[in-house]
């Protein structure tokens, strides 16, 4: 049994690595037909597959349902994002500069944090570590104004402190990830042919079009860059 997404996924994938077979091929060929003193002026073949049509039988066997996300709490979060946030000044020079700082980051983080745990106990609403995130932004926001070392420290320190928090806090936010509903099917022909009944059989009619890209070079700001475009 695979899951419904890994099934088209893979026919989706066997199209590419077709695709790459078949100009490895052509490869050779452009080779062979430089080489050769009739064939060196010729038109070169290669073979391409627009698109591709499949009728498939598959069996439903079962439906998992969706994992919502787990944020991990607040009091975990909180202290890991305070010794983050200690080890981010001390590497920015400026630890002990920052002391009121810390203490109304500390107060703001921590009421943040237990506000969006507390939304994610009481409503249906689907949190992401994303919502963690901008928590902790806003705290920092405002622990920055209420010290004042917005106006005493250089932007750019306070950016790079705040740069790694944000980070560090999108790494650990989750204590599981979330998942997303999935269908189970059968897709062997044996299997498929013992196990399905009106109720459970289906048949697949795909249609998977190619779209082929081409690297292409640039030069940007007196950098090289290679870029994947449409051909």
């Amino acid at each position: 049994m695979s899951e419904l997404s890994e099934v088209l996924g893979s026919l989706m994938i066997s199209l590419v690595h077709a695709r790459r077979l078949a100009d490895e091929e052509t490869a050779a060929v452009a080779e062979y037909y430089k080489d050769h003193p009739l064939l060196e002026g010729m038109s070169l073949p290669r073979v391409r597959v627009p698109e591709l049509t499949i009728d498939m039988p598959i069996t439903i066997d079962k439906h998992t349902p969706a994992k919502v996300a787990e944020l991990d709490s607040a009091r975990t979060i909180h202290t890991a994002l305070m010794t983050q946030l200690k080890k981010s000044l001390d590497d920015e020079d400026i630890l002990s500069r920052t002391k009121t700082f810390q203490s109304n980051f500390d107060k703001e983080a921590k009421l943040a944090l237990e506000n969006v745990t507390e939304r994610q106990r009481s409503s249906d609403v689907r949190l992401t570590k994303e919502s963690i995130v901008r928590a902790v932004d806003d705290a920092f926001q405002k622990a920055l104004k209420k010290s004042g070392s917005d106006r005493d420290i250089p932007f750019e320190r306070l950016e790079a402190v705040n740069h790694q928090v944000r980070h560090h806090v999108s790494s650990i936010a989750l204590k599981s990830q979330s998942l997303p509903p999935g269908i189970i099917t059968s897709v062997v022909s044996s299997k498929v042919k013992e196990s399905a009944t009106p109720q459970n059989a289906i048949r697949l009619n795909i249609t998977i079009r190619e779209e082929g890209l081409e690297w292409t070079t640039s030069i940007e700001h007196g950098t090289k860059k290679s870029k994947l475009m449409p051909e």
